[in-house]
Formats: structure tokens, C-alpha cells, sequence
């Protein structure tokens, strides 16, 4: 990355995005990751987004989910460091899976929404991440939460809110517009697999550009989208 012109960006960079987690951190969450990897249950996945690119069936063992679709330790670690430096309350997880994304926002202690459509794996992930009393597991479809539970009750703001799940471009633009009540000046949105498609990648480089956005870190697998008033619309790109 040249010429970073932003101080929050330049210090983000090097105070977060490179630093290193710690050690009890990423123990905790490789130790979760390992258990998954070791477990040949089968699950039966309900997509409700854009399918999968590697699975034929929806009988997936959970050894495999995660392979193919949770957050690799590395970002995972991101994640909490992120919630770490930018004292993160509460934030929102729009899809579960089999928890890693999850694990990662709560470690610091931030209370967590994540929601998952698919009843076997909201089950199963539910079970493993009963110790963690920061988490609150909502089953049920993106869109039915936005419309549904979302509007019944006050939630206040969100001070990060991570979509990770759907794919699908005209999706996630709609998302991010539908969460902006629930955003403030220092909310973080995370778009997960921003090139995963050029349906995606569209909806990312229109985001990029959204009235709201004033500063947007491309870092190929995670996009990051700030709200900050303070700056002038950027874009950045930093490599993990």
C-alpha cells in the first residue's frame, strides 16, 4: 500500500491490521478451529444464498464446512483484533455458519448477534458456542430478521456489522442500506468474499462509492467500509 494520506487508516493499518494477536487469543481460536476439523458429522445445509461453488450435496460433513466455508485463522484473527482496537460494543454477524467469524467478534467481550438460515447447522453451531454468554444465535433468514425481529424491538446501533453469507451482490447492497439505521459515525461494515463473483465485486465497488461510505480498505478476501465524517471519500487498498 502508497501514500496512505488518512492518519486513522495509516495507524488501523499498523496498530491493527498487521500487528499481532495474542497468544491466549489465537489459541482460543485455532483450539475451536481444530475441534471442527477433526469432526465428521454430517449436516444437512439449507442455502439460502448464492450455493456453493465446491459442493455437489447438501450433505456436508462439518470437517468439510469448514474448510470450504469458515473463516480461515488468519482472518478470524483479524477479526478479533479489530474489535479489540476499535473497542467494539456490539456487533451484528449476518451469517453463522459453523461460528469461527462468531468466536472471533465475541473474544473481547462485544456482544454479538450472528444469524443463521440453516436449522441443522444453527443447531450445531449453537451447541458449541453455548459457553459463550456474549453471543445470542438467531435462526432464521437475513431478510427476515432486517424485516422482522430487527424492526420489533429497540436495538440501538451496531458498531460493527459483518455480512458474511448470500453473496449475491444486489443482496449485500440492500443489506448495508437496510443497516444503516443501525450504524453510527464509527461503525465498521466487513463484506466478506468482495471478489467472489463480479456480482459481488460490483456491489462492492459501488458500496465503495456510496454517499455514506467515506472510507473503504480493499483487502481482496474482506472489504471494510467506514462511516467516518471526519474524512474525505478514500479508497485504500492494504494486503493481509
Amino acid at each position: 500500500m502508497h501514500g496512505i494520506h488518512s492518519p486513522f487508516i495509516f495507524t488501523l493499518q499498523h496498530h491493527c491490521f498487521y500487528a499481532a494477536t495474542p497468544a491466549s487469543q489465537l489459541a482460543t481460536l485455532k483450539a475451536y478451529r481444530d475441534k471442527l476439523g477433526h469432526d465428521t458429522t454430517e449436516l444437512t445445509v439449507a442455502d439460502h444464498g448464492a450455493g456453493s461453488k465446491h459442493f455437489k450435496s447438501n450433505s456436508r460433513t462439518v470437517a468439510a464446512i469448514l474448510k470450504i466455508n469458515s473463516t480461515p485463522l488468519k482472518r478470524a484473527a483479524l477479526l478479533a483484533r479489530i474489535c479489540n482496537y476499535l473497542n467494539v460494543n456490539r456487533a451484528l454477524e449476518l451469517g453463522t455458519s459453523l461460528g469461527v467469524g462468531t468466536q472471533a467478534l465475541a473474544l473481547n467481550g462485544a456482544e454479538v448477534t450472528s444469524i443463521e438460515a440453516s436449522q441443522n447447522i444453527y443447531d450445531y453451531t449453537a451447541s458449541k458456542l453455548k459457553d459463550y454468554k456474549n453471543i445470542s444465535l438467531v435462526h432464521g433468514t437475513f431478510h427476515s430478521y432486517l424485516k422482522g425481529e430487527l424492526t420489533q424491538k429497540p436495538h440501538g446501533t451496531y458498531d460493527l456489522i459483518f455480512i458474511d453469507g448470500h453473496h449475491d451482490g444486489a443482496a449485500t447492497v440492500g443489506y448495508f442500506n437496510e443497516l444503516l439505521p443501525y450504524a453510527h459515525g464509527q461503525t465498521v461494515f466487513i463484506l466478506d468474499d468482495i471478489y467472489w463473483s463480479p456480482d459481488m465485486t460490483k456491489a462492492w465497488k459501488s458500496l465503495q462509492k456510496h454517499d455514506s461510505v467515506t472510507a473503504s480498505i480493499d483487502c481482496f478476501h474482506l472489504g471494510f467500509l467506514f462511516l467516518r465524517k471526519e474524512q474525505n471519500q478514500q479508497a485504500f487498498h492494504i494486503k493481509l
